[in-house]
């Protein structure tokens, strides 16, 4: 599976001990790109459980019935 993920930053965060205090002494990152905690994960991730293999999704947060659309037209490459 993969995703299409749309940024709007165009620069590091930056973490300090503040950052660690506001998150309890652990931090975790968001990896999947949809978190609303940004660049903290914030659970989110659990929709994208049913994804399937060699599907490219993008989620949309303007649109609460259907967040979440295949993208037509994109080929993965073979692996060799």
């Amino acid at each position: 599976m993969a995703r299409e993920v749309t940024h709007e930053e165009h620069g590091p965060d930056v973490f300090d001990e503040d950052d660690l205090a506001d998150q309890g002494g652990t931090i975790a990152i968001c990896r999947c790109g949809l978190s609303d905690d940004q660049p903290f994960c914030d659970g989110s991730h659990g929709a994208t459980r049913d994804e399937e293999a060699d599907v490219v999704y993008k989620y949309e947060d303007d649109d609460d019935e259907n967040p979440r659309r295949v993208v037509e037209g994109f080929e993965f490459a073979a692996e060799e």
